[in-house]
């Protein structure tokens, strides 16, 4: 073996491992396949030329110097096609050009007239016979101008590309522009000898060079978004050099005493082998500790945080619990707790460990950064946000710049903000990745609800020290009144503890588990299993609904429950319900039957998401206790409402049922043979959330087995904007 059949075996090895990395990390993602096929490429080339080198044979070696010309011939053109995709250029007949290009010299390499391509009658050796090459044909004077003229196009475009971006976008250009720009430096010193320039390709041993140089890219700047792979990919590569060298080393060392032989070469080859996976670990444990810091299990972060949460109710210790953990996990320098404050709309910084002096008492986010990012409970990356949309965010970013934020998380619940997670940058210094983006969100989604649940019970506890006070002022003749006042009010706030904090984190613990294993991040699952674990799932889901209504009874009677109104067109909301309950309805084979109103309906000033709640109920009961027939759904205006109903072909509602039916925990007799989930709480929360919207609901049945249909009105948006005031009021009360 020798110098260039060595640097072609690298070449092979380090590009093969690289493109297949960044292909298994995300086989979907059209710019990764490209440079997964392009590194594929290059390995070929690579490997045409370590068995060029490897034999004396002219006529193998002919073969292998073709074999490794389907490389050489495809790089440019995938290269561009990468730098295509890369940077979004949309002139497409470059792009077709160079793959009708990159066929033809293919087709032309391997057909009867190759002599065109290569002069196979006069062959010069070089180098002691380890290298050849043949005299340059006019078309290979062209391939050879056209090859170095598309690698330098491509490049060009890199260079205008990174002129005008910004941030994140160009440092990824600017080590791409320099990984390849080496590498094809390094490589083209191969075409020398075909133009009698007796130079020896020791350039070939930068080629390597640019899976390195991509890799640090990768870690540091979240190319590809493969940052996690590439940290593993690199302790890989660094090992296999080590043995790769060690056995180079050891083979050298023989030779010197004994003349080489096959037994020896199989033996040096299994000891290789054998101690490839110790050398390994061994660097792992190394990069964990001294280099990287993100090698963790993202399964023991969220499994660590459920675990802690679970066993407070205070506010204090939560904040220290995220925050240990994020520092503990992700050695990051600083971590912030904001709560938000809706009534001036900014966030009260609550906890800080580790951000320097100049937090503020307040921290205000723009309406629309706050509108794009925090309200649909996407995280905010300080480095992409200053590349994206700098002059648009401008107050924004310098703000996170001074602070040293670079991310921020929102916690949220559904549709409601509770508050803020900020991040310091990493104490190894390297960017944040889409798995550290992704336990974050996890992370956020557990912190929001046990913070929920710990100001709930703070405003709780704080609600019963109140009514102490007040009852200590009543008269002599309410005492007795007031202790069962006092009971009932502990029994509402041990129900309130209970159900918020005891049932709804662990079961969304125990959902997010379930989500994790079926999608595959604990290993793959068989039907059967998949089946089983979709209907813990559901079972599961209708728990957390069970006390979703629990609590909504509550707020409702306690009247904490908070209307967010807006100006509503219904027809839309009820179309919506109505194509997500269409499975449903498919499943139990029924038709679903709506029409949309032939002109717009007058917008209705309500809080939609609690309207869309009662549609959901109405029509998903009609569903359930339908059998066979069908569920009719109509909506129009009159002249002062908009009227609203679901007709159903099903068990009908007996006479002396009807009277009670929007009480609480009430169902009509024989309705748990039908469906045996039913808790009597959904028509009451629906009656009481129309009541707030000054509008009314009923219930019309000939009785059993004659159908139902349920019907709601709501008052048109002039007569609403004068009761809006009663409705804050009554919220208020």
């Amino acid at each position: 073996m020798n110098l260039f059949s060595i640097s072609g075996l690298i070449i092979a090895v380090t590009s093969f491992t690289l493109g297949s990395f960044v292909y298994f990390k995300s086989k979907r993602n059209k710019i990764n396949k490209i440079w997964a096929i392009f590194c594929i490429t290059v390995s070929i080339w690579g490997f045409g030329s370590f068995k060029v080198g490897l034999t004396l044979d002219i006529k193998e070696a002919f073969f292998w110097w073709k074999f490794a010309y389907i490389g050489i011939i495809f790089i440019p053109v995938l290269y561009y096609h990468f730098v295509y995709k890369f940077l979004g250029i949309k002139e497409k007949i470059l792009f077709y050009a160079l793959y009708i290009y990159g066929f033809s010299f293919f087709i032309l390499e391997w057909s009867p007239w190759a002599s065109f391509f290569f002069d196979t009658d006069n062959i010069t050796l070089f180098f002691n016979s380890i290298y050849f090459v043949f005299p340059p044909t006019f078309l290979f004077y062209f391939f050879v101008f056209s090859w170095f003229a598309i690698i330098a196009y491509s490049h060009w475009e890199l260079y205008k590309a990174f002129k005008i971006s910004l941030g994140l976008k160009r440092e990824q250009i600017k080590y791409f522009f320099i990984a390849t720009a080496i590498g094809f430096t390094g490589g083209s010193t191969c075409f020398l000898p075909c133009f009698n320039v007796e130079i020896y390709p020791y350039l070939n041993f930068l080629v390597p060079l640019y899976p390195a140089i991509v890799t640090y890219a990768i870690v540091r700047h979240r190319l590809m978004d493969i940052k996690l792979v590439m940290r593993r990919y690199s302790v890989f590569l660094f090992s296999f050099i080590i043995v790769l060298a060690a056995a180079l080393g050891l083979r050298a060392g023989l030779d010197y005493f004994w003349k080489s032989n096959g037994w020896i070469e199989l033996t040096i080859l299994i000891l290789a082998v054998s101690f490839f996976p110790s050398v390994r670990n061994y660097n792992y444990r190394l990069a964990n500790k001294y280099f990287f810091s993100s090698l963790y299990d993202s399964r023991e972060v969220v499994a660590s945080l459920s675990e802690q949460m679970q066993a407070t109710l205070e506010t204090e210790k939560i904040y220290d619990i995220v925050s240990s953990i994020l520092i503990k996990y992700f050695h990051t320098k600083a971590v912030g707790i904001l709560i938000y404050g809706e009534e001036r709309q900014e966030y009260l910084i609550k906890h800080n460990q580790g951000f320097a002096f100049g937090w503020r008492e307040n921290f205000k986010i723009s309406e629309k950064l706050h509108k794009l990012y925090i309200e649909k409970s996407n995280s905010i990356v300080a480095e992409e946000l200053r590349g994206r949309a700098y002059h648009e965010f401008k107050e924004d970013i310098d703000l996170f710049l001074k602070l040293g934020v670079e991310i921020l998380t929102p916690l949220n619940i559904k549709d409601k903000v509770i508050g803020l997670i900020a991040i310091g940058p990493k104490e190894s210094g390297d960017m944040y990745n889409n798995e550290d983006l992704a336990v974050l969100k996890i992370i956020s989604a557990q912190a929001a609800i046990a913070m929920e649940n710990a100001l709930l019970y703070e405003e709780t506890k704080g609600f019963n020290i109140k009514l102490k006070k007040e009852v200590e002022k009543a008269t002599h003749d309410l005492v007795i009144a007031n202790e069962q006042l006092k009971k009932l009010d502990a029994a509402k706030s041990d129900f309130i503890s209970i159900a918020s904090h005891q049932l709804r984190t662990p079961l969304t613990a125990i959902k997010g588990y379930i989500s994790m294993i079926l999608e595959g991040d604990f290993g793959k699952l068989t039907d059967n299993e998949k089946v089983s674990l979709e209907k813990v799932f559901d079972s599961n889901e209708r728990l957390i609904h069970l006390v979703e209504d629990l609590l909504n009874v509550s707020r409702i009677e306690s009247g904490k429950i908070q209307y967010n109104l807006s100006d509503t067109q219904l027809e839309k909301t009820v179309a919506s319900v109505v194509d997500e309950l269409s499975n449903n309805a498919k499943k139990k084979e029924l038709k679903l039957i709506y029409h949309n109103p032939a002109k717009p309906l007058a917008k209705l000033n309500i809080d939609e998401e609690k309207i869309r709640q009662v549609i959901m109920n109405l029509i998903d009961n009609a569903i359930k206790y339908t059998k066979k027939g069908q569920i009719k759904v109509a909506i129009r205006q009159t002249e002062h409402n908009i009227l609203f109903s679901v007709a159903d072909t099903g068990m009908g509602i007996r006479k002396e049922d009807q009277a009670n039916l929007f009480k609480k925990f009430s169902r009509g007799t024989g309705t748990s043979l039908v469906h045996t989930e039913g808790t009597g709480l959904g028509l009451y929360v629906a009656r009481e959330m129309i009541g707030a919207h000054q509008g009314k609901i009923w219930a019309e049945s000939e009785g059993e087995n004659k159908g139902t249909k349920f019907s709601f009105k709501l008052p048109l948006a002039s007569k609403q904007i004068s009761d809006n005031k009663q409705i804050n009021t009554k919220l208020m009360n």
